[in-house]
């Protein structure tokens, strides 16, 4: 039982040092700064519908929400803003999505929701919840299936031998 336990140990400690690097979501977003286009517009006016180029955003995640200032900062679009009222950059998204998915923070954390990419051992590299989930319609569209691929070996049997 005690080498059980220094295994243990030593497997936490391997992980506890492996470095973690979330997606860069600027990269991702289009236009990217928001406030190139947003210092020279009216900012105050952001209820729903909204106007050019916004307009074909479709927004369906809180029923709640009447404008964009719930998450986005009135006066830095490039800055998120947090229920407490707290800035951050969109790198740091996931920390918005978390202030009402708790159980889905919990398992992201965990590496059971979400997709990383790297070593168990090593360094890693998270995406973010807007990765997968568009932030306006988070919920993903039904999507018909396909039927699986074909075996090119006619009457191979699942479980035969390879």
């Amino acid at each position: 039982m005690k080498l059980a336990s220094f295994l243990f140990l030593i497997f936490l400690s391997v992980v506890s040092f492996a470095e973690i690097t979330l997606e860069d979501r600027g990269l991702k977003i289009k236009n990217f700064p928001c406030m190139n286009c947003h210092s020279n517009i009216n900012n105050s006016q952001a209820n729903f519908p909204l106007q050019k180029p916004h307009d074909r955003l479709e927004f369906k995640h809180m029923d709640s929400v009447k404008n964009c200032f719930q998450c986005h900062d009135k006066s830095d679009r490039n800055q998120l803003v947090l229920l407490n009222g707290e800035k951050i950059n969109f790198n740091e998204s996931h920390k918005q999505c978390f202030q009402c998915h708790g159980t889905k923070k919990r398992d992201w954390e965990l590496g059971i929701h979400g997709k990383s990419i790297g070593s168990w051992s090593g360094d890693k590299y998270k995406f973010t919840c807007a990765s997968c989930h568009e932030p306006h319609h988070p919920k993903f569209r039904k999507m018909q299936a396909v039927p699986g691929p074909v075996h090119p070996r006619k009457g191979f049997v699942h479980g035969g031998n390879h």
